[in-house]
């Protein structure tokens, strides 16, 4: 499973997000604590914050995030009140591209997906793409369950959903799909300059994927922290319930969303 951190509030250093802390995001990609499946993360990093209109702007490499050492510098060059900032840990079976790492980016939104559709390419792919306009259908450029969750979440917004409905409606998908004892943990993330939108989720009897969650750390006061795994010894840092939704909002305010499962 992959490693995640997501921030809003008053503009903070991107390096904070990958690089703050005695267990950093960073450091996670060699040395995580919580993963339920895997040893590492270092299958590629991804990186997406609001550019000067707004809009995502996307970082991704296919490699280890400590390939790079000029990352560090050029990260504390850029502040961003949104951001989100994963390490990917690769399910067997899906290439290891650049298509593939999260978050992605698409029609002013970014997205990533912390678990994964079991025999997704096998099994399930065609029949969860299929449902996609003509339009967004052809708009793929791999063949990953993030991808297309990815955009069925948009399909789902522009039909009216809130992005929380459009996000539970994927997670339903998925589970009417699942054979009788198959599973699977999927936390996903949608932000926009709107705010980040995260549902905390699994299929199943999986365990989620470790979450967590802390408000106006001492490095970015005012905002607002989610991250797989606390990233310093803060002991404000609080597990994120399994089963729940949350808004982080551009001021840094944080709530609890009462989703409904979808129709």
């Amino acid at each position: 499973m992959c490693r995640l951190v997501t921030y809003a509030g008053p503009p903070v250093p991107l390096e904070a997000l990958v690089f703050h802390g005695s267990h950093s995001l960073y450091r996670q990609s060699w040395a995580p604590r919580e993963l339920l499946s895997g040893s590492v993360n270092a299958d590629g990093y991804g990186i997406v914050w609001c550019g000067p209109d707004g809009g995502p702007v996307r970082l991704a490499r296919a490699e280890p995030i400590w390939y790079d050492g000029d990352l560090r510098r050029l990260l504390s060059t850029i502040e961003t009140p949104i951001a989100q900032a994963t390490l990917r840990n690769a399910t067997p079976g899906l290439p290891v591209d650049r298509a593939g790492v999260l978050p992605l980016v698409r029609e002013g939104w970014a997205f990533s997906l912390n678990g994964a559709v079991p025999a997704f390419r096998q099994r399930h792919m065609r029949a969860l793409r299929t449902p996609l306009s003509g339009e967004r259908y052809a708009s793929l450029t791999g063949v990953s369950d993030a991808e297309t969750l990815f955009l069925g979440v948009l399909q789902g917004i522009d039909e009216g959903r809130t992005p929380h409905q459009a996000m539970r409606a994927q997670v339903d998908a998925v589970a009417a799909r699942l054979e009788d004892g198959a599973s699977a943990a999927l936390t996903l993330v949608l932000s926009s300059e709107r705010g980040i939108f995260t549902l905390h989720t699994a299929v199943g009897d999986s365990a989620c994927n470790s979450l967590y969650h802390v408000d106006s750390p001492a490095w970015a006061p005012g905002g607002s922290v989610f991250a797989s795994e606390p990233l310093d010894d803060d002991g404000a840092w609080t597990p994120v319930p399994a089963g729940s939704a949350w808004t982080q909002h551009p001021d840094g305010r944080v709530e609890r969303v009462v989703v409904a499962p979808s129709d």
